[in-house]
């Protein structure tokens, strides 16, 4: 398993929306429950829309990706 680069925090939060940060941090938590293809297509959604767009992204989107990926594993 890979360990996450030092500024991943950092790299992190200027993505993410700034009021809604604790939203967003509690969302992604929630997303490390998922079995690993769940995780794997929240990872995949929240990277594409990085990819995407610089604005940045709110604790809606996240919950969305979650929906997604919580649904297409079930």
């Amino acid at each position: 398993m890979h360990e996450l680069p030092d500024d991943f925090a950092d790299t992190l939060a200027r993505v993410l929306e700034p009021r809604q940060r604790e939203a967003a941090a509690e969302i992604i938590e929630r997303a490390t429950m998922l079995d690993d293809e769940g995780l794997r297509r929240f990872l995949e959604l929240f990277a594409a829309r990085v990819r995407a767009s610089d604005a940045p992204i709110t604790a809606g989107e996240l919950r969305r990706f979650l929906q997604r990926a919580s649904r297409a594993w079930r």
